[in-house]
């Protein structure tokens, strides 16, 4: 639409992963570095986070571009699997046709095709995407993948990309299997203010417009405050701003075509509309706690107590498991429902992608930063959360036991 009138040889800011439009900002330059190194040393799993839109695909597809004749690539994209599915998932992406879907089958099949792979030359490669929301059952797996080996070397290499609460999945403090094997990890920031006039720049003079379009700089906080810095949202302002400019035969991109955009868009501020994790969340690791009251949580059913549990580890998972560190029986109560994390001395519930749900104030959240009092709902329990182990007097009347009977 407006290709011809700004006389431009491309649209400079299409969503589709160009390798011509790729731009390497800090954040961007150092996961290239990272996982380059990675498959230098094809040893461990790497794990890259960002929030959706950063450009963690772009860099995994510039970084993969140069190891196409050395690579047997598979590329998960859809986690919500169980564990015999998602192994069955990727002896598909391999072009395995096993004749079962017994998951230790799946297993024996991948580990023939590594093995395979691997005596002729190339490295295995497992890319799983939206990695947050893997089972705790399928990460398991994954760590199984990566722990083949055959005369001391790793037989598949496993990155996994995903939003931040990928980072509270694995925490070295914690000593578990998983983060031992973790080689590295890194998360991609948004663009900074100064990074994102470099951006619309270098897109416009792929796109030929370096004398024939101009972003004023007087836009930059504008376009900061409705994109937080994030390339996928700054594409589309500036594509909606062009429009806008266009149609009002207006070649200077000014504050008002981009006011015209928002308003078409109907965006709020960034930090307004996304639903993303506090920024205590972006911490590379959860932490050791700063407090030296450990906070508690208190178990309720129908408005009597009957558990406590001081929350004494790092991450304290919640369901019906006989492994988890709160056990709630109930078929209503998922094998592994719900996590409390502590971030820094910060408590934070998550939800497990739970069938039932995990609740405060009869919303069903994913993300909630706990604070003392908070009361959440799994099933037909209430959980009250305190800040300290010091003995307070709860008073547990009938607002717990109509939460209970509402929502079950």
């Amino acid at each position: 639409m407006y290709r011809d009138f700004f006389k431009l040889d491309d649209y400079p800011f299409r969503l589709t992963a160009d390798a011509r439009y790729f731009f390497m900002g800090d954040g961007h330059s150092r996961a290239t570095a990272y996982l380059n190194y990675l498959f230098h040393v094809r040893d461990g799993i790497g794990v890259i986070t960002g929030d959706p839109g950063v450009g963690k695909s772009v860099v995994l597809e510039h970084v993969l571009a140069d190891l196409q004749d050395d690579v047997a690539l598979a590329r998960i994209q859809q986690t919500q699997l169980t564990a015999s599915e998602f192994l069955l998932a990727v002896c598909l992406k391999y072009g395995l046709n096993p004749d079962s879907s017994n998951k230790a089958k799946l297993s024996e099949a991948l580990y023939r095709f590594c093995r395979k792979t691997h005596f002729s030359g190339k490295f295995v490669l497992l890319v799983v995407d939206e990695a947050q929301r893997l089972k705790p059952q399928v990460l398991e797996e994954i760590r199984m993948l990566a722990n083949m080996e055959k005369n001391g070397r790793k037989l598949m290499h496993v990155v996994l990309c995903g939003q931040l609460e990928l980072n509270l999945l694995h925490s070295p403090q914690q000593k578990d299997a998983l983060s031992q094997q973790i080689r590295l990890s890194c998360h991609i920031e948004p663009l900074t203010q100064e990074e994102v006039s470099r951006y619309i720049e270098y897109r416009l003079w792929i796109a030929g417009g370096e004398h024939t379009v101009e972003f004023s700089t007087e836009l930059l906080p504008l376009i900061m405050c409705f994109t937080g810095g994030i390339p996928r949202l700054i594409n589309v302002l500036c594509d909606m701003t062009l429009i806008s400019a266009c149609i009002s035969n207006n070649r200077f991109v000014d504050e008002k075509a981009m006011q015209a955009a928002i308003r078409k868009l109907e965006w709020p501020p960034y930090v307004e509309r996304t639903g993303n994790l506090p920024k205590e969340c972006l911490l590379p690791r959860p932490g050791p706690a700063r407090n030296e009251n450990k906070p508690r949580l208190s178990v309720y059913v129908h408005g009597h107590v009957i558990s406590e549990y001081s929350l004494d580890k790092e991450r304290m998972q919640i369901g019906r498991g006989t492994t988890q560190d709160i056990r709630l029986k109930g078929r209503k109560t998922s094998r592994h429902h719900a996590q409390i994390v502590n971030i820094d001395g910060k408590y934070y519930l998550q939800d497990m992608n739970s069938t039932n749900g995990t609740y405060i104030n009869k919303q069903m959240i994913n993300w909630h930063s706990l604070d003392n009092g908070d009361r959440f709902h799994i099933a037909d329990y209430v959980l009250i959360y305190h800040e300290s182990d010091a003995p307070q007097l709860i008073s547990i009347s009938g607002e717990i036991k109509s939460l209970s009977r509402t929502e079950n």
